[in-house]
């Protein structure tokens, strides 16, 4: 168990992280406006990205994994990257048109419901965490206050 600063440092870290996700929306939109092209603007995110975890990578010395390391992977591990262009194009789109709180807010809904059902059935390799009562009234709450947020 990681000493109770380390656990504190990370919930803070991700706290910054979900305020820049929201952030990305908005900055995603406007470069699409700038270039006049959702894809355009999508490409250029990716490549600076790229840019940026390359630089990370040379600074810290990771290593370019073998090719018995892609080999080995489940097909299905090639989505992440996909997914993450879907949820930048939705951005570009969705944001300027609900607004950046409901967009948010509908994306968790989405990713809390996902997240049971992946639990549940311990699919992507997960250990299997059955739903309960529990869960689901979580589940609920987070709906009927995202509900809220959108509907003001």
């Amino acid at each position: 168990m990681p000493a109770a600063w380390a656990v504190g440092a990370l919930m803070v870290a991700a706290v910054l992280g979900g305020a820049l996700i929201a952030a990305q929306g908005p900055i995603y939109a406007r470069m699409a406006i700038g270039f006049g092209n959702p894809i355009t603007a999508t490409l250029v995110a990716f490549i600076i990205a790229t840019c940026a975890i390359g630089l990370v990578a040379i600074l810290t010395g990771v290593r370019w994994p073998n090719s018995g390391a892609f080999q080995s992977m489940p097909d299905w591990v090639w989505l992440g990257a996909l997914i993450g262009v879907y949820q930048v194009l939705v951005s570009i789109f969705a944001v300027p048109r609900l607004g950046v709180a409901p967009f948010i807010l509908l994306v968790i809904v989405g990713q809390i419901l996902a997240s049971l059902f992946y639990d549940h059935f311990g699919l992507f390799e997960l250990k299997m965490r059955p739903l309960n009562m529990q869960a689901i009234a979580g589940a609920g709450m987070v709906f009927l206050g995202a509900l809220l947020v959108i509907t003001r």
